[in-house]
This record gives structure tokens, C-alpha cells and sequence, in this order.
């Protein structure tokens, strides 16, 4: 068995060019607040490293700055799970961020919907990072 330090939190990493575009992005988007910058710091770029807040305990996004075309895409994703699908997705298109439906043969979905009753829907960030955010189950019966 693993033993993990109890006074350590997780991270979702993503790789990007541009920190300052990002921490815009996911405050303006997400709401997310910025817990670590290495210029606050006064540590030198080669570090090049944000973390946000996530709207969870125990988690957080970490932002690192690579350099052009470093960025690969599909490296990477994160997944929320919310409580209004259609309301996430209009919150989201109106901060002009263009959203894409889930097909069924993109990791189960179709099963999740017909089984269990979710949905989804993907957006990209500025550099291609792809996020997806699932609806929670409408019928408490199907949950596990």
C-alpha cells in the first residue's frame, strides 16, 4: 500500500506558453484563484510555475510554462462533475469559450448515457488543454 504525506494536496498539471493568458483564463472562466506564482516568489522564469485554486479540498492546478510548440495536446485533461450540465455550458459560452458536444464512443459516454443518465460536453483552454465537464446522474437509483 502507498502511504501518502497527509499534509500534501494533488495536483492536475497542465503545460502551457503564456502563465499570465492561463491564470486569466481559468480566474475569468473557472473563478479559480491563484494560491502560488514563482514572480510572487521572486523566483527566476526557468521555474515557471502557478498553482490554482480548485473548487475542491485536496486538489489543485498547476500551471507550467514550457516553451512554444511544447504544448501537447491530448497530454492532459481535467474533468469536473456538476450539478447542471446546461447551466455550466451556457456559464461557459458566455465568456465567449467555444464548447463541444461528447460523442458516445469518447470514454464510455455512451453507456454513461443511457445507463446512468450523464452528460457531457468539452472546452478547450487557450492552449489546447481540452476540459471536460460531465453532468451529474438524474435518477439517484443508478448511482453506485
Amino acid at each position: 500500500m502507498i502511504e501518502y504525506q497527509k499534509n500534501h494536496q494533488a495536483y492536475f498539471v497542465l503545460n502551457v506558453t503564456d502563465l499570465q493568458k492561463a491564470k486569466d483564463f481559468y480566474a475569468d472562466v473557472f473563478g479559480f484563484q491563484v494560491l502560488f506564482d514563482y514572480k510572487r516568489a521572486g523566483l527566476p522564469k526557468e521555474i515557471g510555475w502557478v498553482e490554482l485554486s480548485l473548487p475542491f479540498g485536496g486538489a489543485r492546478l498547476g500551471l507550467n510554462l514550457v516553451g512554444e510548440g511544447r504544448v501537447v495536446h491530448g497530454s492532459g485533461q481535467l474533468c469536473f462533475y456538476v450539478a447542471d450540465i446546461h447551466a455550466t455550458r451556457r456559464c461557459v459560452e458566455r465568456k465567449g469559450v467555444r464548447t463541444d458536444d461528447v460523442p458516445d464512443d469518447h470514454a464510455g459516454m455512451g453507456t454513461g448515457r443511457s445507463v446512468y443518465g450523464y452528460d457531457a460536453f468539452t472546452m478547450y483552454d487557450p492552449f489546447g488543454n481540452e476540459i471536460l465537464f460531465v453532468g451529474t446522474d438524474t435518477t439517484r437509483e443508478n448511482r453506485a
